[in-house]
């Protein structure tokens, strides 16, 4: 059985053009206005028996919305329902009922946007997704299901389909022990996931990319002897199979790949974001010279012809990326076709994308062909990275102008010579040109959504000889796109106002790449900034957590930038709500983001203390120490009230008692957890706290936070200790509830916490001997998995043990994934297959950046307490050529310059701080003899000179 055709529906709404989610176009949307409780009803045309349905959704999809069913449009019965609404695609089941109307509602807390829906698809008993097991299909959002000890829940999707993952609500009685499965046939499952811990609420599975016919969840132990009770199983399943995306990715599987965006391939790419320091707004640029002017908008695509021939960067046998003067966020990418050279530079000026697509011949005779520039229906940010498909639904070519969906998109410097529009039929405007120049109309409309253009510039070349096409892009809306100005002449300027703006460099080491890589973190972060936001990324998360934003704060104000990360705090400040808590993410207007993690996230509470704490020892601005101070307070006042909910739900005898209340800010949580990261955060709050106190002169306060932070750091080793007995791992658990292990979780105690006093230390070394044992494994040839370069805080953990040769090889290996290297920056994950299609996060991430030039500058340079301590950890390559120099360098004892040179068997180290002197600095030199401050002997002790102050040190080896 099988509902009517869609042709017999009609559909009405809340507001909108309701037709627009059963028109069986995938390209289309409806919007609902913004408003409370929006709705959808279809009328089938007549009565119909139903099994399932399915909604494809836009780009603002609900969280907690249901179905409904009626013969007669008056008397409503539920068909499905979520309260875990993700986006995407979702699949509901449900016992057959028969009806003629269906409707949608949402009950979604915030009305601030309207919801988008592409399509609605009901189905027949025949057509529907289905349960294997009788009496289970109400598991998929009907009704709770009872699933005894070993038994389980099998759905068929009818046919292959691409799943993700899974989400499950449990009941009162939940699985203690589940594992999830995907099948081919049903017949032969393999696992995809397995939860041995489970503690009720909700538990999440995500996988690798795949695809399969059959989902099963088998239950193995559960907390109840009769079993457990499944609220809900949700099904995460991509949704491009009718999506536009997906005929664009037919299209470029069957034709030649190197002509195609490579994530139409399932191969992943990356990239870098162009953006002003002073403005919102980044532009995406990708390493083989793919340019996507804003978020969500087409990407401009170069190629080469020569002859009829058509080359893209995919198929060069040389490419290459590079940044101007090695750190400045002005990309290069180099490739060529031949003979025939193309070196696309873009940078970002007065709110537009510009790019000089500059082509070289290299041969020894005249070459003939086109630079063909391709507008083309597809972000750079790929489908699994909520990118994929840019809708063109108008598009024309104008001169030297392009526009797209009825606005500018781009100017050229000169009119194309040839040009083509083109309605997507089995492939772009592409295909229509691979074989030869075509002309077509100038313009053209579809809703189709995937119409695509071509611009193409003759060249004739000389030996040696070059031509120069710039295309300019908007940013932001609003700006004229224009491209008159002389490129060479714009980049300088371009250059001059970045260098400008971040000073001259501050860390110079005899590796370039660190150098380099270090500098470039400072411009990447204002990059992906806005006024007062630091923001992680350009795409994907384009909102602001007190988490990345203070560690981005802390690496601006060591960078000399400390004006922009007191503005951050003090933006901060002001949205600290009157009991003290610390909203753990805002979006970039400085409203609080209501999205999952919202206020459960209370590592916030020690971020944003801490970094208040770190710009006043640098800055030491009183003013600025005044504003933020009653913040302070009252964040960390807050810290008593998580500790007290905690202690009500458990006795001070438990391993709990102390801790603060449970919540997700750890990376690898889905659910609450009682997260050690949060209490290493919240020991740090107290100790700062009682610094701050101190500078205010609050003796009272200083001394209640100096006893809080005494009891709280007791009842942490003890919980510590307790849990690991519990395991009985002997290394550093990473929560009190988990059974988990995390050395990068426990490396936050020593930065930037500096609590790791608190950690026992019988478990320390054992806990970094597996550290170190990760960092083999991921830089093994025989690692087939992921990892993240958060694993960078480890090396900061190392350099505080001593263990210098793991903190070198960890620093290696961070170097070696950045992607691409030439560009200097990190994507969040990295896989061993650096090409498969899986999630990446964003890019440039600027929370790793900034980890990783905060820890190079603390293997460099680190103030502790009234100490100095240099050189703490330095590879030999750092010492070679023109060696170590710091720069005016913001520090807690004011400005510091430093020269070093190294000589045969002796070490001239040069220094002069701008503020009051530190009573004692520590040098770490292997292999020093002897060394004189000033020409005064110092005593040498494991390769560690202690001195006073000095401006001149001689070490002899």
């Amino acid at each position: 059985m099988t509902a009517p055709s869609k042709d017999r529906w009609k559909a009405t709404a809340s507001s909108g053009d309701p037709r627009l989610a059963i028109d069986d176009r995938y390209a289309t949307t409806w919007k609902s206005k913004p408003e409370k409780k929006p709705w959808l009803k279809i009328d089938l045309g007549k009565a119909a028996t139903l099994a399932g349905l399915e909604v494809y959704w836009g780009a603002d999809a609900p969280i907690t919305y249901g179905f409904k069913c009626s013969l007669d449009g008056k008397r409503w019965t539920h068909l499905c329902r979520t309260r875990h609404g993700e986006g995407g695609q979702d699949v509901f089941a449900f016992p057959s009922v028969k009806a003629r109307f269906v409707r949608w509602t949402c009950d979604d807390r915030q009305a601030e946007r309207g919801k988008e829906i592409v399509e609605i698809n009901l189905y027949g008993p025949g057509d529907a997704a289905s349960v294997m097991e009788e009496g289970r299909v109400a598991a998929l959002g009907y009704a709770p299901v009872k699933l005894p000890k070993g038994e389980s829940v099998t759905v068929d999707f009818g046919y292959v389909r691409s799943p993700l993952g899974a989400f499950i609500e449990w009941g009162a009685a939940y699985g203690t022990d589940f594992s999830v499965y995907l099948s081919d046939d049903g017949q032969s499952f393999r696992e995809v996931g397995r939860i041995l811990t489970g503690n009720g609420g909700s538990d999440s599975f995500w996988w690798r990319s795949t695809t399969s016919r059959y989902f099963r969840l088998t239950v193995h132990e559960t907390s109840a002897p009769q079993g457990a009770t499944v609220n809900e199983l949700k099904l995460r399943i991509l949704n491009k199979d009718r999506m536009p995306i997906g005929q664009l990715e037919r299209a470029a599987a069957a034709g030649r790949g190197d002509l195609y965006p490579q994530s139409l391939l399932g191969r992943q790419v990356y990239w870098t974001a162009l953006g002003e320091y002073d403005h919102a707004g980044e532009a995406l640029f990708d390493e083989y010279g793919n340019l996507e002017p804003q978020r969500g908008s087409p990407q401009i695509t170069p190629l080469i012809r020569l002859g009829h021939a058509l080359h893209g960067a995919p198929a060069s046998a040389t490419i290459s990326q590079s940044l101007a003067g090695g750190s400045l966020p002005i990309p290069t990418v180099e490739w060529a076709a031949g003979k025939v050279e193309i070196r696309i530079t873009a940078l970002a000026h007065a709110g537009l994308a510009v790019a000089e697509h500059r082509v070289t011949n290299r041969s020894a005779r005249t070459r003939k062909g086109m630079l063909v520039l391709a507008v083309r229906p597809v972000q750079i940010d790929p489908y699994w990275q909520h990118g994929g498909h840019a809708a063109i639904n108008s598009v024309a070519v104008d001169g030297r102008k392009v526009s797209v969906n009825e606005r500018p998109y781009a100017t050229f410097s000169r009119e194309p010579d040839s040009f083509a529009v083109a309605e997507f039929k089995n492939g772009d405007v592409v295909r229509l040109l691979e074989k030869g120049p075509r002309k077509t109309a100038r313009r053209l409309r579809s809703d189709s959504g995937l119409l695509s253009a071509a611009c193409e510039f003759a060249f004739s070349l000389a030996p040696g000889a070059s031509l120069a096409v710039v295309v300019s892009s908007p940013i932001r809306d609003g700006v004229e796109p224009r491209a008159e100005a002389p490129f060479d002449a714009l980049r300088e300027t371009v250059e001059q106002d970045w260098r400008a703006k971040i000073g001259p460099r501050k860390i110079t080491v005899g590796d370039r790449e660190v150098s380099d890589t270090v500098e470039a973190q400072t411009a990447f972060i204002l990059v992906n900034s806005t006024e007062f936001a630091f923001k992680p990324g350009p795409r994907n998360y384009d909102r602001t957590w007190i988490r990345d934003g203070s560690a981005q704060a802390l690496a601006l104000t060591w960078a000399g930038l400390v004006e922009e990360a007191k503005a951050y705090v003090l933006w901060y400040a002001k949205r600290i709500y009157e009991n003290g808590m610390v909203p753990p993410i805002l979006n970039v207007d400085g409203t609080v983001n209501r999205g999952y993690g919202s206020d459960i996230e209370f590592d916030a509470q020690g971020e944003f203390v801490g970094i208040a704490a770190d710009v006043y020892r640098i800055s030491r601005d009183r003013a600025f120490l005044s504003a933020i101070f009653e913040p302070v307070v009252r964040a960390t006042r807050f810290i008593e009230e998580l500790c007290a909910q905690t202690d009500a739900e458990h006795g001070s005898e438990t391993r709990f008692h102390g801790l603060l209340a449970p919540s997700i800010s750890h990376e690898g949580y889905s659910k609450p957890s009682y997260s050690y990261w949060d209490d290493y955060f919240a020991l740090s709050a107290w100790r700062n706290c009682e610094f701050l106190a101190h500078e205010m002169g609050d003796e009272p306060l200083a001394a209640h936070a100096s006893a809080k932070g005494r009891e709280f750091a007791a009842n942490l080793t003890r919980s510590i200790r307790m849990t690991a007995e519990k395991m009985k791992t002997g290394l550093i658990p990473g929560s009190a509830d988990r059974d988990d292990i995390d050395p990068t979780a426990t490396s936050i105690a020593f930065e930037p916490c500096r609590v790791e006093d608190a950690l026992p230390p019988e478990l320390v070394a054992a806990t970094y001997d597996r550290a170190a044992a990760r960092v083999r494994e991921i830089s093994s040839p025989d690692f087939k998995a992921n990892y993240s370069p958060y694993d960078l805080r480890n090396l900061n953990a190392f350099v505080s043990l001593g263990r210098r040769d793991d903190a070198f090889r960890l620093l290696s290996v961070m170097l070696a994934c950045r992607r691409p290297r030439g560009w200097r920056g990190w994507a969040e994950v990295v896989w061993a297959d650096m090409r498969a299609p899986e999630y990446i996060g964003d890019m440039p991430h600027t929370w790793i950046g900034a980890e990783f030039s905060c820890a190079v500058r603390r293997m460099l340079l680190r103030e502790n307490g009234a100490t100095l301590e240099l050189f703490r950890a330095v590879p030999d390559s750092w010492w070679a050529g023109e060696g170590i120099t710091l720069a005016d360098l913001p520090t807690a004892f004011g400005v510091a310059n430093l020269t070093v040179k190294r000589g045969r068997g002796r070490t001239t180290v040069d220094l002069s701080l701008t503020g009051p002197g530190p009573e004692r600095i520590l040098v770490r030199y292997p292999g020093a003899k002897h060394a004189r401050a000033d020409g005064s002997p110092c005593d040498i002790h494991a390769d560690v000179i202690t001195t006073g102050n000095w401006s001149r040190l001689e070490i002899d080896f």
